[in-house]
């Protein structure tokens, strides 16, 4: 998949976008992804044998990382909107030799049509609930699928504590020498995220909420904030920064401060940002996410489907 111009916007995102096109980049992505991962498998309780469904999967951090843990007797499956995630997650089981321990399945979180009824032992996702419109059914198809004491486990970024958190800075960097420029830059991201969407209207207590709802018990959502002056990426040049975007629906960044800027506004911000990105000097990155973990009864009560509960204070209403 090396020409990323025929392939579908999650694919061209994940495998290209994040990080530019560069591969230290991506490395150091990987790099901050792979404690993550660690901890949503945890939290996942995997056991020998178990059968895992990798929601979302991307391109298979949280997937692959549970094949060690299911063993020889243990299958993953995993499944994504995207054709062409699937079919890069084919060809690393097939590289690695494991594919005879993993299923893969077009499905989006919603529904996991495909996926049988109580037929998996683990239900894990990252960073995908903040794509899905309504949250509500796919806990509903988490529970589904999952059998009498089945586990979840997820992480989520709080995209809308991250907002507030990070006003004084952009991209991670603090921008207060240049406030008014890079608030015009913000808002050229912020017109693509509707606040009440799927990205930015929810918070850590929502998803308390729909579990509860759905009939999960157990439930435990830890919210982190962090800060640091670690910056996201080292030794990054400035032509692969313009080539990043955050995530799929995004601009680059290139193209976000071209739309935003003129000509002189544009060398006066890349004036202050460009040695701080290319020097990894004057960070501040501040995160906000949330980690779940619950549980499938043992013996499921009849309970109202999270989708169609009463009416709740959230945007999910």
């Amino acid at each position: 998949m090396g020409n990323d111009g025929g392939v579908d916007p999650w694919a061209r995102w994940l495998l290209h976008g994040r990080s530019g096109g560069d591969e230290a980049a991506e490395q150091q992505t990987l790099n901050f992804l792979t404690p993550i991962r660690d901890r949503v498998l945890n939290g996942a309780d995997i056991q020998p044998g178990d059968v895992v469904l990798d929601v979302g999967c991307g391109d298979g951090l949280l997937g692959f990382g549970s094949l060690s843990r299911v063993g020889h007797d243990g299958t993953v499956v995993f499944t994504d909107v995207s054709p062409d995630l699937l079919n890069e997650c084919r060809e690393i089981a097939e590289r690695a030799r494991v594919s005879h321990r993993c299923m893969f399945v077009r499905t989006p979180a919603e529904t996991l049509e495909g996926i049988e009824d109580s037929s998996v032992d683990v239900v894990t996702t990252r960073s995908v609930l903040i794509y899905v419109d309504d949250k509500p059914a796919a806990f509903d198809a988490f529970r589904r699928v999952l059998r009498p004491g089945g586990r979840m486990s997820l992480f989520e970024p709080i995209n809308r504590r991250h907002l507030e958190l990070n006003r004084d800075t952009l991209f991670g960097y603090d921008v207060t020498p240049v406030m008014e420029l890079a608030a015009k830059v913000r808002a050229v991201f912020e017109a693509v995220a509707d606040p009440d969407g799927p990205m930015l209207g929810f918070d850590e207590t929502d998803l308390l909420h729909v579990a509860e709802v759905s009939g999960l018990t157990d439930i435990t959502v830890s919210l982190e904030l962090t800060s640091t002056e670690r910056p996201y990426f080292r030794d990054l040049s400035w032509e692969t920064f313009l080539q990043m975007s955050p995530n799929p629906h995004a601009p680059t960044f290139g193209d976000a401060i071209k739309k935003a800027l003129n000509d002189n506004e544009s060398a006066v911000f890349e004036s202050h940002l460009r040695p701080k990105v290319e020097t990894s000097m004057g960070a501040r990155v501040r995160n906000a996410h949330a980690y779940v973990t619950a549980r499938e009864p043992e013996a499921a009560p009849e309970h109202t489907p999270a989708s169609e509960s009463p009416p709740h204070p959230s945007p999910w209403s």
